[in-house]
């Protein structure tokens, strides 16, 4: 400050003048508040009810107004919120405007909100408007918090305002005046004006003015940081704003009011806060006895010893009652021994904080949107209000599940945060035929209507928003078509896929790659329960689809060899399914294939054991031409077990093959091929090792079996093995010998 400092002889005179003004306006109390303390919405019930104004000024967007008779109705349960332009002003039972607007309520009092509309606002750094932090993070409040030993500004303000005894309500909102009015001399006028304080508080002189000539008593509620600078109010010429923004009654929960959550205008711990409201005129022994009573897991002996630690600790510090940070300091003293961690602490955290969800009349002004989709909630029966999970057996859904399903399909796509797919959202995209059981996650929260509400700008209904967001998913190739044509039928808004479309950009279509990924989706998706009632669709694309990939199966050289690899396995699995309609044409491209491309060894042994398997030949001849192989065998050999690994178990088969190429190796190229050798039976199951440890025996004529399960291992040894695997491994990397540790 440049005209006053908080060392000079102005800071004290500033203050001074502050508390005269405020004792001796004849027409107005101002009741300047913390937006939801308890004690402010205690001692607002008291001034209120002692001067009995004619009217009720509160600091909230002038066009809240048009909300006024929903937020007195007595159906109406907070917490709720009012929403406008991606921000809230939420009301809690211990919100000190929420307590003046249900008493101007049942006294037949006016009520006039008089700050303007966010749109209204020329700030230029947005701000929340509502935030405490001109307040509790001033120069001011910083040096308080160090001088009484508090570990923030929150603890602060609980021990000056929330847990002492004041004479009056004059004598609290002079303190409450004084506090903030301290904070502010160390804001700058540039400061103001860059938050946009001085534009808003303007407006609310303008109101208080013209509120001045119409009524004798006027009670005024502004947040502290304001009420000093709104004195002068009979000189302001500034005409009043007023707006016709449109703004919703929405519920609200506690969690969302929460400072530690991150409102910026909350106060730590909502249910607490509205305990220290609702129980304000117990004695201070009893309000311990009361706080200890909302602690269910504790026994009689721990509270007992919660409650003496606790009623000196508030004597030492100084305070009447005990509060938030006071109940769990001493919970935690009496209740660990050991040091603790802040996990210990969040069972006692979610009880302060409560779980209390608003609630709205049913007659209520209908939300754009949030009504239809409530609605259909309701159709298939999701319960709404807490956190919920659906289990669905997909492979027999009733249509009722079906239904369900459908609507959380749609309301994951539109991503307003209700529900969650355990498997995450690119489930919707890989249908698998094994997948059988399914699980969500659904909760509905205050930001859930918010996001319809913003999404009502689309359509009324969800039909129509859904159709609406289907329309903008791209589809400007082959994979995203039949990504849409997945989504729009999981979503039961078949009509939105053009059939032709997709039919013309599968004949367009001339990558292997792209073909055989959008064939194995195809039909993967067509063999779902899911989609029963869409094959005539689906086979009306896969037939072509196939025609397709058939016909460019010859390029599939030119993928890399572990993706064709992939490829072929898939469709092999595809024909297997589809004896009667695929068995032939797959044999017919398969042989063409053997016959007619070039292709690497590793590949065309695969395509041999591929044909020769879907024959139901006998191995032995392509496994005596691998034999004779002089290349790579062992490479070929893992690419065997990954294509037919059943062939392990043929007598004379991989197995026996694979033996005898060991025993021709020399100790040096034995341990170059070791670590291939590892990798070939890494992914093989404890029964798989068995066996083939077996058929070694058999084939190697060994006297004694191989006894790789050691059944007197103990769980050190196990858990010894498992570190001394790890430090190996970290060896042989450090040693570049990476190709060691491939599993």
């Amino acid at each position: 400050m440049d005209e006053i400092t908080p060392d000079n002889n102005g800071f004290s005179q500033a203050l001074a003048k502050f508390s005269q003004r405020y004792l001796h306006d004849e027409k107005v109390r101002w009741l300047p508040v913390r937006h939801h303390s308890p004690a402010c919405a205690h001692f607002a019930l008291a001034q209120l009810n002692a001067w009995q104004p004619d009217v009720v000024l509160i600091e909230a967007p002038h066009s809240f107004g048009q909300h006024l008779s929903l937020l007195q109705n007595k159906q109406v349960v907070p917490p709720i919120a009012v929403y406008q332009q991606q921000s809230y002003f939420p009301f809690a039972e211990n919100s000190p405007e929420w307590q003046a607007l249900r008493w101007a309520g049942d006294n037949h009092v006016p009520v006039q909100f008089i700050d303007l509309d966010s749109t209204d606002e020329q700030q230029e750094e947005p701000l929340d408007r509502y935030s405490d932090a001109r307040i509790l993070s001033s120069s001011y409040s910083s040096q308080l918090q160090q001088t009484m030993g508090c570990r923030d500004a929150d603890e602060l303000w609980l021990r000056l305002f929330e847990l002492q005894n004041f004479e009056s309500a004059n004598d609290f909102f002079e303190q409450v005046l004084l506090f903030c009015a301290a904070s502010r001399l160390y804001y700058d006028q540039k400061s103001l004006q860059q938050l946009g304080d001085l534009d808003r508080e303007k407006q609310m002189r303008a109101c208080i003015r013209a509120a001045s000539h119409d009524y004798q008593r006027i009670a005024v509620m502004t947040g502290g940081f304001h009420t000093s600078a709104l004195f002068d109010y009979e000189q302001e010429s500034t005409s009043i704003r007023k707006s016709t923004e449109d703004s919703f009654v929405i519920r609200y929960s506690d969690s969302l009011l929460d400072a530690h959550q991150g409102y910026q205008a909350g106060m730590p711990y909502p249910a607490f806060c509205r305990w220290l409201f609702e129980q304000r005129s117990l004695s201070a022994c009893d309000w311990l006895l009361y706080l200890l009573a909302q602690m269910p897991k504790l026994t009689l002996i721990a509270k007992q010893n919660v409650f003496e630690h606790l009623s000196q600790l508030c004597q030492l510090r100084g305070i009447v009652r005990a509060g938030c940070y006071d109940l769990l300091d001493s919970l935690g003293s009496c209740q660990f021994k050991q040091q603790s961690s802040s996990r210990d602490y969040r069972p006692w955290q979610q009880l302060l904080r409560g779980e209390n969800m608003g609630q709205l009349p049913a007659n209520q002004r209908n939300l754009p949107l949030v009504d239809d989709v409530l609605a259909h909630c309701k159709h298939v029966q999701l319960t709404i209000g807490t956190i919920n999970r659906s289990h669905f057996s997909l492979y027999e859904l009733t249509e009722r599940q079906r239904q369900r399903r459908q609507l959380l399909s749609q309301l994951l796509f539109l991503d307003i945060g209700f529900c969650q797919y355990e498997q995450s959202m690119h489930a919707f995209y890989n249908i698998h035929t094994a997948a059988k059981h399914e699980s969500w996650r659904y909760h509905w929260t205050p930001s859930v209507e918010v996001a319809l509400i913003e999404l009502s700008t689309l359509g009324g209904t969800l039909k129509t928003v859904v159709q609406h967001r289907l329309a903008q998913q791209s589809e400007s190739d082959l994979p995203q078509m039949l990504d849409k044509l997945m989504l729009s039928l999981q979503l039961g808004m078949q009509y939105q896929f053009n059939s032709v479309a997709i039919t013309r950009e599968i004949n367009d279509c001339s990558t292997i790659k792209i073909l055989s990924d959008s064939f194995i989706k195809l039909y993967r998706t067509s063999k779902h329960p899911l989609f029963n009632d869409y094959h005539q669709q689906l086979d009306a694309l896969i037939t072509p689809l196939w025609r397709r990939l058939s016909f460019h199966l010859p390029s599939l050289n030119q993928l890399p060899e572990d993706e064709a690899l992939q490829v072929l396995l898939s469709l092999q699995a595809i024909a297997r399914q589809q004896m009667d309609v695929l068995k032939q044409p797959w044999r017919e491209r398969l042989h063409w294939l053997i016959e007619h491309n070039e292709h690497t060894p590793t590949l065309w042994f695969a395509l041999k054991a591929l044909a020769v398997d879907l024959d139901e030949l006998d191995p032995a001849s392509l496994l005596n031409e691998l034999q004779r192989y002089s290349g790579d065998r062992f490479t070929i050999l893992r690419t065997l077990l990954t294509v037919v690994p059943h062939w392990l178990n043929h007598q004379n088969g991989l197995l026996s093959l694979l033996n005898h190429s060991i025993e021709q190796l020399d100790d040096e190229q034995f341990v170059e091929q070791l670590p291939q050798l590892r990798g070939l039976f890494c992914d093989k199951d404890a029964r798989e090792i068995d066996g083939i440890s077996q058929q070694l025996g058999t084939l190697n004529q060994w006297q004694q079996q191989l006894n790789w399960l050691n059944e007197d291992i103990s769980e050190h040894d196990v858990n010894q093995a498992m570190l001394l695997d790890k430090q190996l491994q970290q060896q042989l990397l450090e040693q570049g010998l990476s190709a060691w540790t491939t599993r």
